[in-house]
């Protein structure tokens, strides 16, 4: 159980709804480093005249497919450990849990968008992509750390260090290039 969890009531209601909220940020992170990290990949081995589409394509794909993972590895643990598929409230909880991973690759697929549109430049939409997901990575852990009685040290630090885990990726993309 999470320490948040044995600050409540621990109420089984209460409990459930602590272990959502960290399913649901557990998997937002997780859809945003990876996102990320496939847009490095693919400034990398895309040339100059990869369109823009062809780009949000490969997002689509491969966050698709980490979202059918996540949803896939959810159902076979619930099955594994309760013995029955998960059903009703259970369910909906899975599918919003592992939709963090599709909603972290909106922001990089608006901006991709403006280059279909020709407003960016597809390159220029790139980075401004990946700046977008190191920014949003910096945001989640913020607002996540905000409530927690960590010093605001502790919590800067918690801060900087996804936001450097991005800086991390976009670096090793950087020096690739």
């Amino acid at each position: 159980m999470t320490d948040a969890a044995r600050d409540t009531d621990d109420s089984p209601v209460e409990v459930e709804h602590v272990q959502h909220v960290l399913a649901l940020l557990r998997e937002r992170l997780y859809g945003a480093i990876s996102c990320l990290a496939t847009l490095a990949i693919l400034a990398r081995y895309s040339d100059g005249d990869t369109s823009a589409l062809a780009r949000i394509l490969d997002i689509a794909v491969a966050t698709g497919g980490l979202w059918a993972a996540s949803l896939l590895s959810h159902f076979v643990a619930q099955m594994a450990v309760f013995g029955k598929a998960p059903r009703g409230r259970y369910w909906i909880q899975l599918l919003q849990a592992s939709g963090q991973i599709l909603q972290a690759a909106v922001p990089p697929v608006i901006v991709l968008l403006l280059a279909v549109f020709d407003v960016l430049d597809t390159d220029t939409a790139m980075w401004i992509a990946m700046w977008t997901l190191v920014g949003e990575l910096g945001l989640i852990t913020l607002l996540a750390v905000r409530r927690t009685r960590l010093p605001w040290w502790q919590q800067a630090m918690a801060v900087a260090g996804l936001v450097g885990l991005g800086l991390l990726v976009v670096g090793i993309k950087m020096l690739a290039h």
